[in-house]
């Protein structure tokens, strides 16, 4: 099982780095991508981050489930890319988990794929899904194959969504308990 995680300039650190970290730690294996023609991707607060590989280089049938961080990335870089929209096209069309976070499940629904299905997002991105059901009071919210949550603060709440899917509830309680001894 692995798991593509789109990276743009300005990503969200937290949302980005720390699903990738609680994933990891529940034996998924993830993949860093850059959106970017370079290796090297910085986030929303200055951090550089090295990653192996570039979106040019990767294949969406090498992978799983997919991983949209939000922050300031969604807004420069996925609401308008192409790539981006050809990674959610591929998961959607092929029934896999698409996963989506903060102001990232903008992008879903600017292609259709919030329409008819309940979400949450980061307060003022729901316009992007007029015809979803808008959830602003969840932290996480699971509507099939498509998992969404609110903002950084419900990262290991989205972390352990995804791993509660892939890998059932109490391989998520047990992740749960061994980081929080």
């Amino acid at each position: 099982m692995k798991g593509l995680i789109l990276l743009a300039d300005y990503f969200e650190d937290i949302e980005a780095l720390a699903t990738n970290d609680l994933l990891r730690r529940a034996k998924i294996s993830t993949e860093l991508v850059s959106m970017t023609n370079s290796r090297t991707v910085m986030s929303q607060s200055g951090l550089k981050l090295q990653v192996r590989k570039l979106f040019s280089e990767i294949k969406f049938e090498d992978f799983d489930f997919l991983v949209i961080p939000g922050g300031k990335a969604v807004s420069v870089t996925h609401l308008e890319s192409k790539d981006t929209q050809s990674a959610i096209q591929y998961f959607h069309e092929n029934n896999k988990l698409i996963c989506a976070i903060c102001a990232a499940p903008a992008v879903l629904g600017k292609h259709g794929l919030l329409d008819g299905k309940k979400f949450t997002c980061f307060p003022s991105f729901e316009k992007y899904a007029p015809k979803g059901k808008y959830l602003p009071k969840k932290t996480v919210v699971q509507d099939g194959n498509i998992i969404t949550s609110k903002a950084a603060g419900t990262t290991f709440d989205f972390a352990y969504k995804i791993i509660s899917y892939l890998l059932g509830k109490d391989a998520a309680k047990r992740l749960s308990k061994e980081i929080y001894s």
